[in-house]
């Protein structure tokens, strides 16, 4: 018995799914009709879907809770599953953030015709909606541009949702604050909006100093077959009040070379972005190859060159694998960063496909090679589709937690989270 479970223990690695969740490692919905935009743990390990999901032929915003062990939690709504459907038109939750008394923050999108619409709602760890929050669990629409954005929780409970269009000519990018009842919080930006200096909005971040860090440029991980694109991104720094803060980068923004589709900060205060960048220059006519790249700064906006190569670890998942890019980021108790996208580009019946991919770096910016195979792991949860990982989270006991979402057609999703052996 002894010898069987050092066996057993001897063949486990890094970036190999845990045989012990779900099934085989992954837990999917089987409906055809759930997309899963962003993922979140609980205090007792517990793991929060945030999705957009289609029933009877109308959108609704849907929360879904899996006990540790991957199965679906009966205590929570029906069978695990929460949905909502707010009035006006909704269009699915696309960020979620868990408070510290356990209450579950998401943000939803939707529609008055031909105008979209943000609504924030709060729900108790039962899934039932918080009635102390907004009206009945639900802030006030408010008409805001949506294709793209994320919140963040402020340590005094208030809440930053960024949200807009990657094209500066349709409409202003915006970001809103909320105070911890559901309001619109007037000290920010004056009446609670503010227009951000970049379009396209990914995520948001809140340093120790109470300063607001925006990573703006990146493909957004809700359109539809988010593919990744080689392009460059940007993070702006604000203060409290919603101002530009000038001290940060150059005029309160830093350049990025990957496409900022993710950012989180390290416990040291460095910010680190995750997207996508061209990784391996083929000869032509063929096209290059596009990759994971990760780029590290300072707390005050500038390079930090210790990382990588000059500040930016990249990553090329080779020719199986030609277009590749992060969507979701996050970093291990031993400062190892883990980023997670798509990683595909092949055809199958006239249509690109991919599956879930992830990599590893040291937190010095190379690839760790202890991860997957040399440092990468590609995972086809459906095969001929495209599929896409949205959320990552990191268990106390260091496993990777990836949620995400594979497609074949309009309005033909299921959702997946596979969680992943860490050492």
């Amino acid at each position: 018995m002894i010898l069987l479970c050092a066996a057993t223990y001897a063949v486990a690695q890094a970036g190999q799914l845990d045989s012990t969740f779900a099934t085989g490692g992954i837990f999917a919905t089987t409906t055809n009709l759930t997309t899963a935009n962003a993922v979140a743990l609980q205090s007792d390990g517990k793991i929060v879907i945030a999705c957009a999901n289609l029933v009877n032929n109308a959108f609704q915003d849907t929360l879904i809770r899996l006990n540790t062990n991957g199965s679906l939690d009966s205590s929570f709504g029906s069978g695990g599953v929460v949905n909502f459907v707010p009035s006006p038109l909704a269009f699915g939750f696309f960020a979620l953030a868990i408070q510290s008394d356990g209450k579950i923050v998401a943000a939803a999108d939707g529609a008055s015709g031909t105008q979209a619409l943000l609504q924030v709602a709060r729900v108790n760890p039962d899934g039932t909606l918080d009635a102390s929050f907004g009206s009945g669990g639900f802030t006030s629409a408010i008409v805001f541009p949506l294709e793209s954005g994320n919140l963040a929780l402020q340590p005094d409970g208030k809440i930053l949702v960024a949200a807009g269009v990657d094209n500066p000519n349709l409409v202003p990018s915006e970001m809103a604050r909320f105070t911890a009842s559901g309001q619109l919080d007037s000290t920010f930006g004056g009446a609670g909006v503010i227009n951000l200096a970049y379009p396209g909005p990914t995520q948001i971040a809140v340093q120790a100093t109470g300063k607001i860090l925006v990573a703006s440029g990146g493909q957004s991980k809700l359109v539809f077959q988010a593919q990744p694109i080689p392009q460059t991104g940007s993070i702006t720094r604000y203060n409290s009040n919603g101002t530009i803060d000038p001290t940060f980068g150059a005029s309160g923004t830093a350049a990025s070379l990957a496409s900022a589709s993710a950012l989180l900060l390290q416990s040291d205060g460095k910010i680190v972005v995750a997207g996508s960048l061209t990784s391996k220059l083929n000869g032509a006519p063929s096209a290059n190859d596009v990759g994971f790249g990760i780029v590290r700064y300072q707390a005050n906006g500038t390079i930090d060159r210790s990382f990588g190569k000059g500040g930016v670890g990249i990553v090329d998942f080779g020719a199986n694998a030609p277009v590749a890019g992060a969507f979701a980021v996050a970093i291990q108790s031993n400062g190892d960063i883990v980023a997670a996208g798509a990683a595909g580009g092949t055809a199958f019946q006239n249509k690109i496909t991919s599956s879930f991919g992830l990599a590893r770096l040291t937190g010095a910016g190379k690839l760790d090679t202890t991860f997957g195979s040399g440092g990468t792991v590609i995972t086809t949860v459906a095969t001929g589709q495209y599929s896409w990982i949205t959320g990552l989270a990191i268990q106390s006991d260091g496993k990777i937690v990836a949620a995400g979402t594979s497609q074949f057609g309009n309005f033909n999703d299921n959702a997946y989270v596979a969680r992943y052996l860490a050492q």
